[in-house]
C-alpha cells in the first residue's frame, strides 16, 4: 500500500509541474505579445516625431513693400480698419506688422 501512495504523489507532482509550466508558458507568451505591442508603438511614435520635423514653418506671405506701406499709413494716423480697407490685409496682420512680428 505504501507503494501505491508514492506513485500517486509522484503523479500529482508531475501533473502540478506540467500545469505550472503550461501556465508559465502562456504568461510568457502574453508578456511577449505585450512587449511587441509596446515596441511597435514606440516605433510609431518615433516615426511621427520624425515626420513632424520635416514640416517647415509657413513662409511670410506679406511683402516688405506691404509692411512698409502699413507702417507709413499708421504713421499718417490711420486706424487699423482704415489701413485694412486700403491694403486689403486683415486687422490681425496689420497688428502683427505694427507690433514688429515681421521685423
Amino acid at each position: 500500500m505504501a507503494m501505491f501512495k508514492m506513485k500517486t504523489e509522484d503523479e500529482w507532482k508531475k501533473s502540478y509541474i506540467l500545469e505550472f509550466n503550461e501556465m508559465r508558458d502562456a504568461y510568457e507568451s502574453k508578456l511577449k505579445k505585450k512587449q511587441d505591442e509596446i515596441d511597435n508603438l514606440k516605433q510609431e511614435i518615433l516615426r511621427i516625431r520624425d515626420s513632424k520635423n520635416t514640416l517647415r514653418p509657413k513662409e511670410k506671405q506679406i511683402s516688405d513693400i506691404d509692411i512698409q506701406s502699413i507702417k507709413d499709413l499708421r504713421f499718417c494716423g490711420l486706424s487699423y480698419s482704415e489701413i485694412s480697407r486700403k491694403t486689403r490685409w486683415s486687422k490681425a496682420t496689420i497688428s502683427r506688422v505694427l507690433n514688429g512680428l515681421y521685423d
